[in-house]
């Protein structure tokens, strides 16, 4: 009977043990599944941020604003032009007292005349110039709005991507632990494991399960945010955003700075504004001169015949031209010279921002390659053998738990150096003004 009840004894223990030995094993790939850089949606639909870039440059209606905006500035420039509508005059002179009788007037005292003021030689072509400059103001702003929405759009999307990680990363942790609980169960059947330990990974078990609630609530929201920047319906399904590990981006600082110069539409508004002040100085300049006024008056034109026509020029005069456009000329040049201390310091000012993102990405790069190239592998290294340890008896649970939670920050830190990366690629965008795929081609 003894020997009966041993035998049975022996018999639970192998088959515990076999459930620890498959737990252990189903751990092992596990460990081995944290080492991999990639998704594990499998024939998810990807989201491609080109297209989602190209999509908001079409319907986003920040963009579709500031565009309209321009086109009405364009059509203003032949507005300023072109010359004052001319006034065409019917008069009757000399109707007698009391009557409405115009065939009673005489033939010469019935006239038609038409007026037109003619501005001083050069007035019209700097006005048409100044709303040339203004149109083109409008579209370096309609180019800020552009930019400002793609990196919109892009953070958005890096925000977004970010969550995804942070969940499959929970997800992965959340299987590891179920597979160590179950050995663990099987552990303290045995003895080998004491019951508190059984109930802390219990309880990491329950704070991952409501921490991946939580980011998939926390994805619903960002991705209607990026819905509502492509202008779709807020709810409307995309796929799963993915990010290249490509961190090969060799910016030249002198390069960068030319770029912005030239590119970035703050800097190109506030250049516009000095030449807009420029040709606003010449402009006042001119009002010293007289403007012309020109009337032809034909007489007889209601009575069937023509008589004599009358031929009338007027000219204004600037006779207070010391306190009026004397201080015209001295305000336009002041506004220049505004203008031109503004544009200075704004390319000051852009400068700074441009070394600034550089700074940012170079920053960036170096935390990639340390995480990438020495404190993952070793964290994978290191929770390997935690488990063999925690397999073997030689370490304890705890241990194990504390490498499998130190691995899954590190690799969430890996991927938010990758977000920050890219984020401060599309800022140094904006900053310069142009897309960084073209200062490769430079």
């Amino acid at each position: 009977m003894q020997s009966l009840e041993l035998r049975t004894k022996n018999s639970e223990a192998v088959k515990v043990r076999k459930k620890i030995g498959f737990g252990f094993l189903a751990c092992s790939m596990l460990v081995n599944s944290f080492s991999i850089f990639a998704y594990s949606q499998g024939d998810a639909h990807l989201l491609d941020l080109s297209e989602l870039i190209a999509e908001a440059r079409e319907r986003n209606p920040e963009i579709l604003a500031a565009k309209k905006r321009y086109e009405a500035s364009k059509a203003r420039i032949p507005q300023a032009k072109s010359l004052d509508d001319p006034i065409l005059t019917l008069e009757f002179e000399k109707i007698p007292r009391g009557t409405f009788q115009l065939n009673n007037t005489m033939p010469d005292d019935r006239m038609l005349s038409v007026q037109q003021m003619f501005p001083f030689l050069g007035k019209l072509p700097l006005k048409g110039k100044i709303a040339l400059v203004e149109s083109q103001m409008f579209a370096a702003e309609y180019k800020d709005r552009e930019l400002e929405v793609i990196k919109s759009v892009k953070n958005a999307y890096y925000d977004l991507f970010m969550n995804y990680k942070e969940i499959e990363l929970s997800k992965q942790s959340l299987a590891f632990l179920e597979a160590i609980a179950n050995i663990s169960t099987s552990k303290y059947t045995v003895g080998d494991m004491a019951q508190e330990d059984v109930f802390k990974i219990q309880l990491e078990i329950a704070k991952f399960t409501s921490d991946i609630a939580n980011l998939e609530q926390e994805s619903k929201a960002k991705q209607t945010r990026l819905n509502t920047l492509l202008h779709r319906e807020p709810e409307s399904p995309l796929g799963i955003p993915h990010l290249s590990e490509d961190i090969s981006f060799e910016g030249d600082t002198k390069q960068l700075y030319q770029l912005t110069l030239l590119n970035q539409p703050d800097l190109i508004i506030s250049s516009y504004a000095v030449e807009k002040n420029k040709y606003a100085k010449s402009l006042a300049k001119r009002s010293f001169f007289p403007d012309l006024m020109a009337a032809l008056t034909q007489r007889g034109i209601a009575s069937g015949m023509y008589g004599p026509w009358d031929l009338m020029l007027a000219f204004s005069l600037p006779l207070w031209f010391w306190t009026k456009q004397r201080y015209e000329v001295k305000e336009a040049i002041t506004n220049v010279e505004e203008a031109e201390a503004a544009y200075e310091a704004m390319k000051d000012m852009a400068f700074a921002q441009t070394k600034e993102m550089y700074t940012k990405i170079e920053i960036a790069k170096n935390k990639l390659h340390l995480y990438k190239a020495n404190v993952l592998p070793l964290l994978e290294s290191s929770l390997a053998s935690s488990m063999a340890g925690f397999q073997s008896g030689r370490s304890d649970f705890m241990m194990l738990l504390d490498t499998q939670r130190m691995l899954l920050e590190t690799k969430m830190e890996y991927y938010k150096a990758l977000v920050e990366y890219n984020m401060n690629m599309a800022d140094l965008e904006r900053t310069i003004g142009v897309g960084l795929k073209e200062v490769k081609k430079l």
